[in-house]
């Protein structure tokens, strides 16, 4: 997708570090033995709904289409031609600017702003405590640059030697190549990897790649098989 999707912090965010339980129907003989875990940015160990959405309205204004910002909230912001298809179908306005000036300027606001985003503390917990014990890794849709930005911004550029953006692979979530690619630069096969995401776009890249997966929406966390093929 050309610019981040817009990510509604989910109830992972408070502050505490939440239970991780299994349910007997999806039963995984290997939880506790997972080598490595892998995380996804936005939503997930950084809160971005806020920052993406007003760095999208402030790229559209900036090319000369202005919406309301509450009109926004509601349109999927992870696919530019989707947006555009609302922008024509409910405000009438087709821009003409290309998709590269939207994501040029949404990327300046963001990198601008980056200072204003917050941890997902219980996730932030999660990957101090696993990088105590293994590799860690992120796996965004997201900009490298905008990742990079938002992990320092929030204290942790140190925690991940590996970061896999939107630039390193041909297919975006829900697509597993992110997955795949972190596995492979930890030089581990997937299937040892824990994910932890917060859509179901992310949880299904993950379960693609043969990943278990917790879903920081739900609590207690709970430990997902992929699906059998």
């Amino acid at each position: 997708m050309p610019f981040p999707p817009l990510h509604r912090p989910g109830p992972g965010s408070n502050n505490e570090a939440l239970p991780v339980t299994r349910t007997r129907r999806r039963a995984n003989p290997r939880a506790g033995r997972y080598t490595a875990r892998i995380f996804d940015f936005d939503g997930t160990l950084v809160d971005t709904g806020e920052i993406n959405l007003h760095a999208v309205h402030a790229a559209l204004a900036a090319h000369g289409t202005n919406v309301p910002l509450q009109w926004l909230r509601g349109v999927p912001l992870a696919d530019l031609g989707v947006l555009r298809r609302h922008l024509l179908a409910d405000q009438g306005i087709a821009p003409t600017c290309t998709d590269s000036d939207i994501v040029r300027a949404a990327r300046s606001y963001w990198l601008a702003n980056a200072h204003q985003v917050r941890p997902v503390p219980a996730v932030v917990a999660a990957a101090h405590a696993a990088a105590a014990k293994g590799p860690v890794a992120v796996a965004s849709a997201n900009d490298g640059r905008i990742v990079r930005a938002g992990l320092t911004a929030v204290g942790l550029a140190h925690l991940f030697p590996v970061i896999v953006a939107r630039e390193d692979v041909a297919g975006l979530k829900p697509a597993p190549d992110a997955y795949l690619t972190a596995a492979s630069r930890l030089g581990l096969d997937p299937t040892s990897c824990l994910a932890y995401e917060n859509t179901d776009e992310g949880t299904s890249a993950a379960h693609a790649a043969r990943m278990d997966t917790i879903d920081i929406r739900t609590t207690p966390w709970t430990i997902h098989r992929p699906p059998h093929p």
